[in-house]
């Protein structure tokens, strides 16, 4: 019985570890670019483990972070269809639109853990500032303002602002999180922003 036990336990010690997450996970399990992009920063996809996030805030940083994946990615789109130019500006910001949308009201439809609901004001707030942005920015555009003039627009600052503000907080409730998560997180939000 014994030599059974021993056994089971070097079995069970050599299995790598699961995480234990008790929720559904909405995060893709790869994250490249949309076709023709690339990421701004050196985006890496958010581990499954969350390492160093309490397990209490895990399911809301795995939703929140799928849906701040789908506001980049559109946003990646539509920064590089205003430095491109042209006609174009104004179907990709329809397109921009519905899919940051629709992620934002998911966003705020999550059940949010104590303390994080200042976390995710700022990513609204940047979310709602980047979609007044790129409103300006292609009604610029399509009156001939290079894509220099368009980044003068100041909602998208303000937008960049709250993201800084956000990944402050986040930085400041998550001591212990290890490297892999805190270099995510960051560079999910550094691709988030226009700058």
């Amino acid at each position: 019985m014994r030599l059974f036990l021993a056994a089971g336990l070097v079995f069970l010690l050599s299995q790598p570890a699961m995480p234990q997450q008790g929720y559904a996970d909405w995060y893709p399990s790869s994250i490249p670019p949309p076709s023709g992009h690339q990421y701004p920063c050196a985006l890496t996809a958010l581990p499954k483990n969350l390492a160093g996030i309490p397990a209490g805030d895990r399911q809301f940083i795995n939703h929140a972070y799928s849906l701040i994946l789908k506001c980049l990615q559109a946003k990646l789109v539509m920064i590089d269809t205003l430095r491109q130019g042209g006609q174009s500006c104004s179907s990709a910001y329809a397109r921009y639109y519905a899919d940051t949308a629709a992620a934002r009201q998911k966003l705020m439809s999550e059940p949010v853990p104590s303390g994080l609901e200042p976390f995710r004001n700022d990513v609204v707030n940047a979310i709602d500032q980047q979609m007044v942005f790129f409103k300006n920015a292609v009604a610029m555009s399509q009156s001939g303002r290079s894509f220099a003039e368009l980044l003068q627009i100041p909602e998208g600052r303000a937008a960049s602002n709250f993201l800084f503000a956000a990944f402050g907080k986040m930085s400041s409730r998550y001591s212990s999180w290890s490297p892999e998560v805190k270099d995510s997180i960051y560079h999910h939000l550094c691709a988030l922003d226009v700058f």
